[in-house]
């Protein structure tokens, strides 16, 4: 078993909840979209809207394997954290912070300052999972707000032509 603790400080006082899988949605994203290479599960376990409370906001995601996450590119201005882990230890991928790609593996992290660009993506054959947290600014919290790239946009258009090869 794994445990991993994100905490931020906090000066409100209020009594410790525990999430359990019942509590939480599991929605699929990018499965109807682009030949289904953005399919992730994202659990929000809390934010905003369910713990105003708290100065940060936790949650996971899931991505089959050879897809990717956090699509299309977008930022805001919150940091956020990721902790990554793989269905097998020599899984792998790619974090892509701003104009960097970074190799991601197995029990690694990777820190994103708020206003850059973060997709992920998990290599062929590898199941990719990470916990993401992001901590609100005060005064501008976090509310699933995001600011998409506008030269991906395009590809929200459910009527986009997307390159297909001839089989």
């Amino acid at each position: 078993s794994t445990v991993l603790v994100q905490k931020t400080e906090n000066e409100r006082s209020f009594t410790p909840v525990f999430y359990r899988p019942a509590d939480i949605q599991s929605p699929v994203f990018g499965s109807g979209m682009w030949y289904r290479t953005a399919e992730r599960t994202v659990r929000t376990i809390f934010d905003y809207e369910n713990a105003p409370y708290s100065n940060m906001v936790n949650g996971e995601v899931v991505n089959t394997p050879g897809c990717w996450s956090g699509y299309i590119p977008h930022n805001h201005p919150q940091p956020e954290v990721y902790t990554y882990q793989f269905d097998k230890p020599q899984g792998f991928g790619a974090a892509f912070i701003g104009d960097n790609a970074f190799k991601i593996e197995h029990n690694s992290w990777s820190e994103i300052t708020g206003g850059y660009m973060h997709p992920q993506v998990a290599a062929p054959g590898y199941a990719m999972w990470y916990s993401w947290m992001i901590r609100h600014l005060p005064g501008d919290p976090w509310k699933k707000t995001r600011t998409d790239l506008p030269e991906h946009t395009w590809l929200l258009d459910e009527n986009a032509k997307i390159w297909q090869p001839k089989r």
